[in-house]
């Protein structure tokens, strides 16, 4: 679900009805960096088509801003997606209840949450 695209109604149901999301995309300035909105998409697809209920704040805020949406609405597992992180090769994933923070892989991406997500 991306939340530039969804009504509070639709959000605060999954929430309060114990379906919320497993995992949050946070793409950093995707309007000005094409390759952020290209990578954040693939992500996006291939995790729903993992099985994952995932979140993408795609609304152009600062990143505390993201965050805090984030972390409001429970979601344990932020993936940022950054034109710095994407030069480099790798996600960065936060574990918001045990503060992990891990750089990952884009290659590795999806095995690694698959693997954080049923070990936990």
């Amino acid at each position: 679900m991306y939340l530039s695209q969804t009504n509070l109604d639709e959000l605060r149901d999954k929430v309060e009805n114990k379906k919320g999301f497993q995992i949050a995309l946070a793409p950093m300035q995707p309007a000005t960096f094409q390759n952020v909105k290209i990578a954040t998409d693939k992500l996006y697809q291939q995790l729903v088509e993992a099985g994952f209920s995932v979140l993408v704040d795609d609304r152009n805020q600062r990143p505390k801003n993201m965050f805090e949406v984030i972390e409001f609405l429970g979601v344990r597992h932020r993936v940022v997606i950054s034109e710095r992180s994407l030069s480099a090769g790798v996600y960065e994933y936060k574990d918001l209840k045990s503060d992990t923070f891990k750089k990952v892989a884009v290659n590795n991406i999806l095995e690694f949450i698959q693997k954080r997500l049923f070990d936990l």
